[in-house]
């Protein structure tokens, strides 16, 4: 369940490290965010560039959509199994629906492939 003020991890390599949710996409009022909705996002920190090539996509304080692929609420399948992580984590998207970055550095919920989400799957290390 992710709300306004909801601070996520970015876990692509978009060059945001920490965002804040600012509103759910498509929902109103006090509507909470669940695995593959779109959210629209404030980032509030930044990675460290070890090296000058590494180009960053996104600046401190930029307002960018995301899709929310991991919840620290357990999100229940159909046959009675409960999947949840150990952090609320999001992947930096473009206006529209284009992934950001190049790669996301976790396992996605294998649920996300039937949600218009298959270019994650591929990005991804692999599915849950």
């Amino acid at each position: 369940m992710i709300r306004a003020q909801t601070i996520l991890k970015v876990v692509d390599n978009s060059g945001g490290k920490t965002a804040k949710c600012i509103k759910v996409k498509g929902k109103s009022g006090k509507a909470a965010a669940h695995l593959g909705d779109i959210v629209i996002v404030s980032i509030q920190s930044l990675r460290k560039r070890y090296r000058s090539q590494v180009r960053v996509r996104v600046n401190k304080s930029e307002v960018h959509h995301g899709v929310i692929v991991q919840t620290r609420r357990f999100h229940r399948h159909l046959d009675g199994r409960a999947i949840y992580f150990g952090s609320n984590s999001v992947v930096i998207i473009t206006p529209k629906s284009k992934v950001l970055g190049t790669r996301i550095s976790t396992f996605i919920p294998r649920g996300l492939r039937g949600l218009k989400w298959a270019k994650l799957g591929t990005l991804a290390k692999g599915f849950i």
